[in-house]
């Protein structure tokens, strides 16, 4: 045989011994694959505003708050480097969110809305996959599917599947006024009872609409519309799925934060947040698309 083969051979005879110490070593794991946003880096969100029956006295406030609440939001920076978007239809049925989802490429959508409303929206959001966030009132709640507001210590910040016990005592349900109540409430409310926003958030309110008389579900609206955006900071992404994950995030951590600004800071610690806005804690879930508050 001549040399240059023999060496040739040897060759080959190293490198498969090399290869045998290589797999008799350990294995090198498969890096995970980073998830692709699905979102546009600009969060559209859709206020839908009923027009009939016993929520709709509600919507300019309800109106107000997101605006409010985007604004605020813009001015600091936005969100992921974009815009937030209100979007604001004036019916909660599903063909009007079927029509918005497509025609502004919606990731969440806002509504005060009965059981009914609620249910045959959430089918809707759920193949558009739209976040959907309806307000929980005392007129969709009756049977709530979580325990309104749950710990951190929960798991994955839902507490219970099971109905809660009513509660004795409750907020009234009409309207506030700056003379009527200048401090936030603390004393215990009944779940889907209004928030009684404090006379500085309705001073607030009103820069989005100055002849605002009624003020019912106004920092309900705005503060959906913080948590859609801390959401969207967690979550790196403003698309639908993603905010549904990023809204437990932001609601059911250890550091309570009470504004979009602060709630940041504590963020780029690498803290988790609990996000208390004005109207008190929330509960979200994702299950029937309803958001609870309390004090």
């Amino acid at each position: 045989m001549p040399r240059r083969l023999l060496i040739a051979s040897g060759l080959v005879v190293a490198m498969a011994a090399m290869t045998g110490c290589a797999s008799a070593g350990t294995v090198m794991p498969t890096p995970t694959p980073v998830a692709t946003p699905l979102g546009d880096k600009t969060l559209n969100i859709v206020d839908l505003l009923e027009t009939a029956g016993d929520l709709s006295a509600f919507a300019p406030a309800q109106e107000a708050g997101t605006e409010l609440a985007a604004r605020e939001v813009n001015d600091a920076g936005g969100v992921l480097g974009g815009l937030v978007m209100i979007w604001h239809r004036a019916d909660t049925l599903p063909a009007t969110l079927t029509e918005a989802a497509g025609a502004v490429k919606a990731d969440a959508a806002i509504v005060a809305a009965n059981p009914t409303a609620a249910t045959s929206l959430l089918e809707i959001a759920t193949t558009a996959k739209v976040a959907l966030l309806a307000i929980g009132t005392d007129k969709n709640i009756a049977e709530p599917t979580v325990k309104p507001y749950p710990d951190a210590s929960a798991p994955g910040g839902v507490a219970s599947a099971k109905p809660t016990a009513k509660t004795t005592t409750s907020a009234s349900a009409g309207a506030a006024t700056p003379a009527a109540k200048t401090e936030s409430t603390t004393a215990a409310r009944k779940a889907g009872a209004p928030a009684v926003p404090t006379a500085e958030f309705i001073t607030r309110l009103k820069s989005s609409n100055p002849f605002l008389t009624e003020f019912t579900y106004g920092a309900e609206s705005y503060q959906l519309v913080i948590a859609l955006a801390l959401a969207a900071t967690v979550a790196n992404d403003d698309a639908g799925p993603s905010l549904i994950r990023g809204l437990e995030q932001v609601t059911t951590g250890d550091v309570v934060c009470t504004d979009f600004a602060e709630c940041l800071t504590v963020l780029k610690d690498n803290r988790a947040i609990k996000y208390v806005g004005p109207a008190g804690r929330m509960a979200y879930d994702a299950r029937v698309g309803i958001v609870t508050f309390g004090p």
